[in-house]
């Protein structure tokens, strides 16, 4: 066991150069600076992220390949009619199957979505997809970085997705799911569901029936009618794949169809959002029926995403109005749906935004004749409250309104929308206010800011309180600065307390807010505060995700406040952080923890992380550059961050990936192995490496730790290599203290192998 006295030590050796600090501050906390150009065998982590980063583009590749077959091959069965091609498609088809099996880790379908409002007329909407493969996305965006990384090989790639994109579009598809067959059988079965696909359009314009062969003999069925008499190929799917007929499964949905309205207490069916989803959701029936390997425009899916499957009963509600209120268009369907339940409201700007708040103004029009629908309207209005929220200010700026019609300005054009419903008035009224009343706390830092009414009645709607408590808030903030806006360190700890109050909304605030508008020397006494507060938040989700978004949002530069998201990150995880007493480092010991993370923030974390993984690597990989280049250089006085200061950094990096995991934190933990395992890397042949050679092998021992706690057997084969080569690290060390880390590292190391053993 690691004793206490030596643990100190280390914990020392860590914290941050004051005068190094003192001098980052003043130059802002940003280090724009250009990376030097080293040689690619210098930084062995950034080879490692190098190559993750070709594994996963490869899957990627992979993706845009089948999803762009799947595309063919239904332009084939539609319009060629030419039993060779469709043969030919159907081997290639079979090829990349076989290809996906290494990947089936990440998940065992693909879903290809559009991301916008479908429907709308705008030339970029027709590649506006998203491929989702377990947590891998591929869009036009990853898909351009890819080229970045690739060359014209990704390029030609990225052309060829759009061409696919276009196709789904033509389709009028805004959703599709597949299941990626395992064997032979269920590859056939695939054959046959986009066989069926590819004919149903056309049956439908010529209203003639949908012919195929079934065990060497032709059969024929009519489309199947969902319960708004309008016909739907998933059901005509699962009547053909089941070996149903036509008439018994119209039946089979008029039964369904009458058991969904029933208004009884307890009634299951009221978390379908559709006669097809409650089909395959049903116990009970005669007969189990087996889901198609494709679905194409289930509503389903543009609510929830692969990894949230579970719809709620008021999101299923929802989803039957819209499509009620819609006249059956699934294309007007999900476009209503998109305004509720769209995820990209942060990136979308000032007409898109009125766009799909005249959508919600529709649905919400229909709702107030069902005055029996009320938990539909709330659970409409708070979705769509909580998107707006994510909206910048300065969309709001660029919108105005004159009594009950709003004004959109975008792109140099304005758009003016008609009449909205009362409540979507309101809430574009108080978000409109509400970024007044933040520039006014943000200013109140420097000099003296009169609040009205209307600013304190705008914050307790805001953070959920009284207006008296929206009064004490500005007046408790107002204290923590002095006539001169420096920041009181100690008054902001007294007023924690009184702080948890404003829960739901004051994590954000400070730190989009305040941190940026300190004086530069003020930074880090705000930032050790925060601990304090983050230890006391209810809602840490909502912490969590202000941090990974603040991390991710310029990756090629590093904040001052980076060091502290992390620690942050590290103390929010936890769901007892007590024995966290430091506040400027994270003890090493709390990569022990098993049953005190909570793990549905850690999953949060991972998943949002994945989603951007391409930034996670390139921060990460400016991190360690970084540090690469403070070690190389004689004049560390002018440095903007010393070695010290980057030891630190990543130091909270690896502690926080470790805690979280995910792929990325596999991905980043295994790269770091790479680099800190090997005694020949550049890391420790540097000038300066020798002055911290003893902090340079406690990143080691972190690595080492963190990758028992997450990794798998591949890293245990490199856990061994480590090993290995222990003897040559302790020829490199010139104390007694860098012997007893080695001898720590040989114990985590075979505590690593011994736990990833056990999970394995």
């Amino acid at each position: 066991m690691q004793n206490k006295t030596t643990s100190k030590t280390q914990n020392e050796n860590l914290q941050l150069d004051n005068a190094a600090e003192s001098l980052y501050q003043q130059l802002g906390g940003v280090d724009f600076r250009k990376l030097k150009k080293l040689s690619a065998e210098s930084d062995r982590l950034a080879q490692g992220l190098s190559e993750e980063q070709r594994q996963y583009d490869a899957l990627r590749s992979l993706m845009a390949n089948l999803v762009s077959q799947v595309s063919t091959s239904l332009d084939y069965l539609q319009y060629s009619g030419k039993k060779q091609s469709g043969q030919i498609n159907y081997q290639k088809l079979e090829n990349i199957f076989v290809q996906f099996s290494g990947g089936m880790k990440f998940g065992d379908s693909i879903l290809i979505r559009h991301k916008g409002a479908f429907g709308e007329k705008k030339k970029e909407d027709k590649v506006d997809y998203e491929i989702l493969f377990g947590d891998i996305i591929l869009d036009a965006e990853v898909a351009q970085l890819m080229a970045k990384r690739r060359g014209a090989e990704t390029t030609n790639l990225l052309n060829q997705l759009n061409k696919t994109f276009e196709s789904f579009w033509r389709r009028g598809t805004n959703n599709f799911l597949m299941k990626i067959p395992k064997a032979p059988k269920e590859s056939k079965r695939l054959w046959m569901a986009l066989m069926i696909a590819a004919q149903y359009d056309a049956a439908l314009k010529k209203n003639t029936r949908i012919s195929y062969k079934l065990g060497g003999k032709s059969v024929s069925i009519s489309p199947v009618r969902n319960e708004h008499n309008a016909p739907d190929l998933n059901l005509t799917l699962l009547a053909i794949l089941n070996g149903v007929q036509t008439e018994q499964m119209q039946s089979l949905v008029q039964k369904v169809d009458n058991w969904m309205h029933r208004q009884e207490p307890g009634n299951a069916a009221i978390q379908f959002a559709s006669t097809y989803d409650a089909l395959l959701g049903i116990r009970n029936l005669p007969k189990k029926l087996v889901p198609p390997p494709i679905e194409i425009n289930n509503l389903k899916w543009m609510m929830v995403n692969q990894q949230q499957t579970q719809v709620t009963e008021n999101m299923a509600a929802v989803a039957r109005l819209a499509m009620n209120s819609s006249g059956g268009s699934n294309t007007e369907t999900a476009r209503v749906l998109k305004s509720v339940y769209g995820d990209d409201y942060a990136r979308i700007d000032s007409q898109q935004v009125l766009e799909r708040l005249q959508l919600t103004s529709g649905l919400l029009d229909a709702i107030d004749q069902k005055p029996e629908e009320k938990d539909i309207q709330v659970e409409v209005l708070n979705n769509v409250e909580q998107r707006l929220g994510k909206v910048s200010d300065e969309v709001f700026d660029n919108i105005s309104m004159a009594d009950d019609k709003v004004k959109g300005s975008a792109a140099g054009k304005d758009n003016l929308i008609g009449k909205m419903h009362t409540k979507v008035l309101s809430m574009v009224t108080f978000y409109k206010r509400r970024s007044t009343t933040k520039r006014k706390m943000t200013d109140m830092v420097h000099r003296a800011i009169d609040f009205d009414t209307q600013d304190y009645e705008t914050l307790a709607k805001d953070f959920n309180v009284s207006i008296q408590d929206a009064e004490v808030l500005i007046k408790i903030l107002k204290g923590c600065f002095d006539d001169q806006g420096n920041f009181k360190k100690s008054t902001f700890n007294k007023i924690i307390p009184d702080l948890e109050h404003y829960d739901r909304k004051i994590f954000e605030f400070l730190w989009h807010n305040l941190k940026e508008s300190l004086h530069q020397t003020d930074r880090g006494a705000f930032l050790d505060a925060l601990q304090l507060l983050v230890d006391r938040l209810k809602r840490p989700k909502n912490a969590i995700s202000v941090l990974l978004e603040d991390l991710s949002s310029n990756p090629t530069i590093i904040k001052f406040g980076d060091r502290k998201a992390f620690m942050l990150g590290n103390r929010l995880v936890r769901t007892y952080s007590k024995e966290i007493v430091s506040y400027q480092i994270t003890p090493e010991d709390v990569l022990l923890v098993v049953n005190g993370l909570d793990e549905r923030l850690t999953n949060y974390a991972a998943w949002k992380i994945d989603r951007k993984q391409d930034a996670f690597f390139e921060k990460i990989r400016t991190i360690h550059r970084r540090l690469l280049e403070a070690l190389d250089d004689d004049e560390t006085e002018q440095q903007i961050m010393g070695p010290q200061d980057l030891l630190v950094l990543e130091r909270e990096v690896y502690i926080f990936f470790a805690l979280v995991g995910g792929n990325t934190g596999r991905s980043l933990m295994l790269s770091a192995l790479k680099e800190y395992g090997h005694p020949e890397s550049d890391i420790y042949q540097l000038k300066g490496s020798q002055a911290h050679m003893a902090d340079l092998l406690q990143l080691l021992k972190i690595v080492v730790r963190g990758i028992g706690r997450i990794g798998d057997n591949d890293q245990s084969v490199i856990l061994d290599q480590v090993k290995g080569q222990l003897q040559v690290f302790s020829q490199m060390i010139k104390s007694l203290h860098g012997e007893d880390l080695i001898h720590q590292i040989q114990e985590h190391l075979d505590e690593s192998i011994r736990q990833i053993g056990d999970r394995s």
